[in-house]
C-alpha cells in the first residue's frame, strides 16, 4: 500500500480538522465515487438474497404441488405463480434494489469529486464531505453494523448508514473499530 505524501497528509488536515470532536476513537478520509457508493450498497442486508432465494425455492415447490393437486382451481394457481415471480424478479435484481436504497439514503453521493471524513468518537459518529455538509449519529441509535476484509457498513436505522473503507485504517485500528461499533449495539 502506498504511503501518503506530506503534501497530500497536509491538504487532508486542512480540509478537515478533529479539533471539534472530544474522545476520538477513529478518524479517516476518503474519497467517495459510484465505485465506492456501489461497494457501500452491497452490505446493506447482505444475506437478504440467501433468504430470497430459500423463499423463492420454496414458493416454486408450494406451486408444484398445488398445482398437483390443486388443477381445478385456477385462482390460487394465478396468485401462487403471480407471487413465485415477484419473488424470482425481487431476487434477480437485488443488486439494483441496494443501489436504490443506498441512494436514497445518506450515501448518496452530493456531487462530483467527492470526499468524506469519518470521525468515530465515544458517543457519536459524525460524517463530513468537501462540499460542506456534516452529519452526526449518535451511537446509542446503532442498528446493526456489517464489516468484512475490506469494509465497514453501520446502519443507525431510516435509511442512514456510515461507510468506512479498512483502507484508510491499519488493520489493528480497522479491527478495533469494529469490535467497538459491535460492542455499541
Amino acid at each position: 500500500m502506498a504511503k501518503k505524501s506530506a503534501v497530500r497528509r497536509r491538504s487532508e488536515q486542512s480540509e478537515f480538522s478533529d479539533d471539534a470532536f472530544e474522545n476520538v476513537r477513529a478518524s479517516m478520509t476518503y474519497d467517495y465515487n459510484e465505485l465506492v457508493l456501489a461497494r457501500a450498497a452491497e452490505r446493506i442486508h447482505p444475506r437478504t438474497k440467501q433468504y430470497l432465494t430459500f423463499v423463492n425455492l420454496a414458493s416454486l415447490l408450494i406451486l408444484v404441488f398445488c398445482a398437483w393437486n390443486f388443477r381445478d382451481n385456477n385462482a390460487l394457481l394465478i396468485v401462487l405463480a403471480v407471487i413465485a415471480f415477484a419473488l424470482l424478479y425481487v431476487w434477480a435484481n437485488w443488486n439494483t434494489i441496494q443501489l436504490r436504497v443506498a441512494r436514497r439514503g445518506s450515501l448518496a453521493l452530493e456531487g462530483p469529486n467527492e470526499r468524506r471524513h469519518v470521525v468515530v468518537c465515544d458517543d457519536a459518529v459524525h460524517v463530513q464531505t468537501n462540499l460542506g455538509s456534516s452529519t452526526t449519529y449518535p451511537l446509542s441509535d446503532l442498528k446493526w453494523v456489517s464489516a468484512t476484509d475490506e469494509c465497514l457498513l453501520a446502519s443507525f436505522g431510516r435509511r442512514r448508514y456510515v461507510y468506512i473503507p479498512r483502507r484508510c485504517l491499519s488493520e489493528n485500528r480497522y479491527r478495533d473499530l469494529i469490535r467497538f461499533l459491535e460492542d455499541q449495539r
